[in-house]
C-alpha cells in the first residue's frame, strides 16, 4: 500500500536524504518534462546543487508549496530563468536558495541513465538551442490566434 504524505512533508525527506547520502530518488509527475521524462513511469536521481549548468533539470521550491522539475534556460544576476521541455512558460529570477538539486541520472524500467552521457547531452544541446525560439514562436502564434487576425472559413 502506498502511503500519501503532504508535499512539504515529502520535499523535506528529499533535502534530508540529500543531506545525509548525497542523492535522492524522486518519482517524475506531470508531463512538463515529456518526451524525456515520463509521468509515473520514471525516477529520477538527484543530488546536490553544487553547481549548475545551462541545460542542467533542477528540482526547485516555487516558494508557493508547490515544487517544480524543470531545466535551467538561462542564467543572469537576477537568478536562473526555468522551463518544462513540453512548456512555453518561462519561470524566471529563480533564486539559487530555491533549488533543492540537479538531475544526474534517470531511471526507466529498471535502467539508469546517466545524464552526463554522450545521448542525453546532446538532446539537451539541442533542446537549448530551440526552446527560445520555440517559445516565443509560440507566443506569436497565440497572440495572432487571440487578435481575430486569422481568416474564418470560407473567407
Amino acid at each position: 500500500m502506498v502511503k500519501e504524505i503532504p508535499t512539504e512533508e515529502y520535499f523535506a525527506l528529499v533535502r534530508e536524504q540529500l543531506a545525509s547520502e548525497g542523492k535522492a530518488y524522486v518519482r517524475v509527475t506531470g508531463s512538463s518534462m515529456m518526451p524525456l521524462l515520463h509521468h509515473m513511469d520514471d525516477r529520477v536521481v538527484i543530488v546536490p546543487p553544487n553547481k549548475i549548468r545551462l541545460g542542467d533539470i533542477v528540482l526547485y521550491d516555487r516558494l508557493n508549496g508547490r515544487y517544480a522539475l524543470h531545466r535551467v534556460i538561462g542564467k543572469g544576476k537576477s537568478g536562473f530563468s526555468m522551463a518544462g521541455d513540453n512548456q512555453y512558460h518561462i519561470e524566471k529570477n529563480l533564486d539559487y536558495g530555491q533549488i533543492i538539486g540537479v538531475v544526474s541520472a534517470v531511471e526507466r524500467g529498471g535502467k539508469l541513465k546517466s545524464f552526463d552521457s554522450f545521448g542525453l547531452r546532446l538532446y539537451t544541446f539541442w533542446v537549448i538551442l530551440i526552446s527560445r525560439p520555440r517559445i516565443y514562436i509560440h507566443r506569436a502564434g497565440s497572440k495572432i490566434l487571440h487578435s481575430g487576425a486569422v481568416a474564418e472559413k470560407g473567407d
